[in-house]
């Protein structure tokens, strides 16, 4: 599963930046509070950071970033070794609550676990996480996104119980699995960022190591990584929309206290990084 003031201050945004899956925005209290979890040692964005992303190809890991986003399974192995080698971090993109036919597993999942196709991607349909199968398949995921080097990790479409998925799964199903999915992660020794909505944010901003905010300033203001937040917990956000719409959605941002990146909705490479525009 699978965003100007003038024109010439866009032109530089788009170059210095690619997006991917939405725009990230980076903030990060001083102080961790009492419900901080996260190990030391695991990678958090740093705030003020300056990263790029992509998902639905090869990021262009030339760019100046203090971190990317992207999918390992569509970047060349050379230029992940090549990010390891000059120590650029990177979080890596899992779509936890699905399979993707494109994905090189996704024979292994049998059709009993494989449930209906996901509104808006064709290819991709819903997976039935109570099975003790599809938990062992998505740990095998893990220990390869750790093998590529990520440092961190975005598990995503973990709210099943919102749609019709095929089975009926409850939200105790999903925050039941999405404590799975994180502590597989932080077992592998990376970092596991949340997506939201707000039911699973109340219930796992324990378990979770970093937010990641998509297209929420339109939708909730982003009110459920308050608690994310309030925990000194970072919070990459990021809002989706064309060039055009960048100076209205950074300004909207900017609003609730974020420096957002403005990705197209594809995250197909074109983004804007609202501190170069406002």
């Amino acid at each position: 599963m699978r965003l100007v003031v003038a024109a010439l201050a866009l032109a530089l945004a788009l170059a210095a930046c690619e997006g991917s899956e939405g725009t990230l925005l980076v903030r990060h209290d001083a102080a961790a509070g009492a419900g901080s979890e996260q190990p030391p040692e695991l990678f958090l964005p740093q705030e003020n950071a300056r990263w790029t992303a992509r998902l639905d190809g090869a990021v262009d890991i030339t760019l100046a970033a203090d971190f990317f986003y992207l999918d390992p399974d569509q970047q060349p192995a050379e230029d992940l070794a090549a990010l390891r080698e000059q120590a650029t971090p990177y979080l890596c993109y899992l779509s936890a609550g699905t399979v993707e036919d494109f994905r090189a597993d996704a024979e292994d999942f049998p059709e009993r676990v494989v449930g209906n196709v996901l509104g808006g991607f064709p290819n991709e349909r819903w997976l039935d996480v109570r099975d003790a199968l599809v938990r062992e398949l998505m740990s095998r995921r893990i220990e390869r996104l750790a093998a590529a080097g990520c440092r961190g990790v975005t598990p995503a479409s973990l709210a099943a119980y919102e749609v019709d998925s095929g089975f009926p799964l409850s939200l105790a199903d999903s925050v039941d699995y999405a404590r799975f999915i994180a502590n597989r992660l932080h077992d592998a020794g990376m970092s596991a960022g949340l997506t939201g909505p707000a039911a699973l944010t109340l219930e796992l901003w324990q378990s979770y190591d970093f937010g990641l905010a998509i297209g929420c300033v339109a939708g909730s203001g982003c009110r459920e990584y308050a608690v994310l937040q309030a925990a000194g917990k970072p919070v990459l956000h990021v809002e989706l929309g064309e060039p055009d719409s960048a100076p209205q959605l950074c300004k909207s941002a900017q609003q609730l206290g974020f420096d957002a990146l403005i990705s197209d909705p594809g995250f197909s490479g074109r983004c804007v990084l609202c501190r170069d525009i406002l």
